[in-house]
């Protein structure tokens, strides 16, 4: 479960056993932005109207999907006219998770993928343009 309190129109989080302790601002909650994945050198995929604060938090490392459900509805509940895609905001969380493991394992792989075989992989395997 994800303890929260607001002082002085601060969101402050934290996670029980995990090392998971963040402050936001208020206001900045609901900002939708576009993610872009991969290295900004080479080609990049880009999902639009994403919430930045649950990417920022959840692709750091691998998250039990029931926090970023509970984070959702904490902006959600503090920022209730966003216009953030919610469904976007899932795609990209998942598809970022997707392309850091890929990157770390290929690291250690016997054949290394490129830079754009890796994101030619994540678009065919999550459907995006």
């Amino acid at each position: 479960m994800i303890k929260q309190s607001i002082k002085e129109e601060i969101l402050y989080l934290s996670i029980s056993n995990e090392d998971f302790s963040y402050r936001i601002p208020v206001e900045k909650l609901g900002t939708p932005i576009d993610w872009k994945i991969g290295r900004k050198d080479s080609e990049q995929i880009v999902i639009e109207n994403v919430s930045k604060w649950t990417l920022q938090l959840f692709t750091k490392k691998v998250t039990e999907g029931k926090y970023v459900k509970e984070f959702v509805e904490i902006i959600q509940k503090n920022s209730p006219n966003n216009t953030i895609n919610w469904e976007n905001t899932k795609t990209a969380v998942n598809v970022q998770n997707q392309y850091n493991w890929l990157v770390e394992t290929n690291i250690t792989a016997k054949k290394k993928q490129t830079e754009e075989e890796i994101i030619e992989s994540l678009k065919k395997k999550f459907n995006l343009d």
